[in-house]
């Protein structure tokens, strides 16, 4: 397990679900793992205008541009007979290089072609990643946005945990698993923030910033990402339901749904966290209209 960047075992993280999803990980004590490109989000993965310029190796090009072939073309009388060997060594050495383009990726460097292009493989790794999203909760305090999109509706709840927590609750097995915060960019003028290999995949563009999305990724490093894939994820089982702290009942949820949930979390499955509603439900009612 790797865990990427600033967070750390601490941090406090979220996750707005619905009632089917939150009896879903009591009962079976699992964690579902959807694939990337199920994802709505067209930009998933998606590379910046600096990165494609590095990926495409345009940047490479030019580097052997100025290092290699301008040296050489300038002659004997702008260079010495040593810097001109030394540049058509480099020059060899990178017309060798192009003809067995790589890119180097959480599987393993995939061997470019005409057809196999670096989008390609970028695009295909999508399916071979599966995803749990989070909320970083930063503030204590609840998403208005996160019920609406993630709830989904009135009767539903938001379990908040640690990462250290979450992760210690996950049996071993044998996908590979890393945690990152999501970076928020312009893919027209930003690079991304770290040079990790899963670097395309923790990104996303500044109009999701809303969702302060913590990320645990779930792969399997021996597959081929090339190849078809037939499930919509992978499952992450769970020692225990433990790892949650406390649930929140989302917004104006009727009294009868709030003791529903007391009643499964508590009194079914036996989880000493307490079930509290809503803190906007509070604020509502001391000043709302």
């Amino acid at each position: 397990m790797e865990i990427l960047g600033t967070l750390d075992k601490g941090t406090k993280i979220q996750r707005y679900m619905d009632l089917s999803k939150f009896i879903h990980v009591l009962e079976n004590k699992q964690l579902f793992m959807c694939r990337m490109d199920y994802f709505e989000d067209k930009l998933e993965g998606g590379l910046t205008a600096l990165n494609d310029f590095v990926y495409s190796g345009a940047a490479e090009a030019l580097s052997h541009l100025v290092n290699n072939s301008l040296p050489m073309s300038f002659g004997k009388g702008f260079n010495s007979p040593e810097t001109i060997e030394k540049a058509q060594k480099r020059e060899k050495e990178y017309n060798e290089e192009s003809k067995t383009r790589s890119l180097s990726t959480v599987f393993g460097d995939i061997e470019l072609s005409e057809v196999i292009t670096y989008k390609n493989v970028i695009s295909e790794q999508k399916k071979w990643l599966d995803i749990s999203c989070w909320h970083l909760n930063t503030d204590d305090f609840e998403s208005i946005a996160m019920w609406k999109i993630y709830g989904g509706g009135t009767n539903s709840v938001c379990i908040t945990t640690t990462v250290g927590q979450l992760l210690d609750a996950i049996e071993n097995q044998s996908l590979n698993l890393l945690v990152s915060k999501v970076e928020y960019i312009n893919h027209y003028e930003d690079y991304y923030k770290t040079d990790h290999l899963i670097a395309p995949f923790i990104h996303k563009h500044k109009a999701y910033k809303f969702e302060n999305e913590v990320r645990f990724i779930a792969y399997n490093a021996e597959v081929n990402p090339l190849c078809n894939r037939d499930d919509a994820g992978s499952v992450i089982n769970l020692r225990s339901n433990n790892f949650i702290n406390d649930v929140k009942v989302s917004p104006e949820a009727p009294e009868w749904f709030f003791k529903l949930i007391k009643s499964i979390f508590n009194t079914r499955y036996g989880q000493v966290g307490k079930v509290a509603r809503s803190d906007l439900d509070q604020l509502i009612s001391t000043f709302g209209n």
